[in-house]
């Protein structure tokens, strides 16, 4: 019989490309700004998380045959998104507190030089609180930022797996029959 491979650590594993492969989607957006082809190459990543997930997600459900379940896929899938975020959160992190410390700042005030050119609008409410926040010198910190990246990742990533294992548990259902569904 087979060795089954545990949904951690093949999700920490699949984690490590997933990792890479969002820390390009994040700089491609952050150097869009000088190379706008870059935008459409970050935009095109970010549609395709959940291709990309599904996939690691098949390999892991091909390799469990009848052996998988619904919590072991889901797992799997949780840990993806938490190794990918803290790899490229890490990366983000360096970029923005030593690269350029002035990365922040430079986007709230662009965010603020906004004001006024949709009014009434989100635009315009996004730039009145970027002006405040300027004004009363509460800038985010990047770590902050990257936490608050990371937990939302995790929250998202976890429903995307949830329905990305049901999807693969109603597979098994009908590949093996309800005896070989272990929901």
């Amino acid at each position: 019989m087979p060795m089954i491979q545990s949904p951690y650590r093949r999700g920490a594993d699949d984690g490590f490309f997933f990792g890479a492969y969002l820390t390009v989607m994040f700089f491609a957006s952050i150097f869009s700004e000088w190379m706008p082809l870059l935008q459409l190459l970050s935009g095109a990543m970010a549609v395709c998380v959940p291709l990309t997930i599904y996939r690691f997600m098949l390999r892991y459900h091909r390799s469990l045959g009848q052996m998988g379940s619904f919590p072991m896929l889901w797992m799997q899938g949780v840990v993806i998104f938490f190794c990918g975020m803290l790899l490229a959160g890490t990366a983000l992190v360096v970029f923005m507190k030593w690269l350029s410390p002035d990365f922040v700042v430079e986007q709230m005030r662009a965010v603020a030089a906004l004001r006024g050119t949709m009014p009434g609008s989100q635009v315009d409410m996004a730039a009145d609180m970027a002006q405040k926040m300027l004004d009363a010198n509460f800038v985010p910190s990047p770590i902050e930022i990257v936490t608050e990246m990371m937990m939302l990742a995790i929250v998202t990533g976890s429903l995307l797996s949830m329905a990305l294992s049901g999807i693969f548990a109603l597979r098994r259902r009908r590949e093996f029959g309800s005896r070989g569904c272990n929901i």
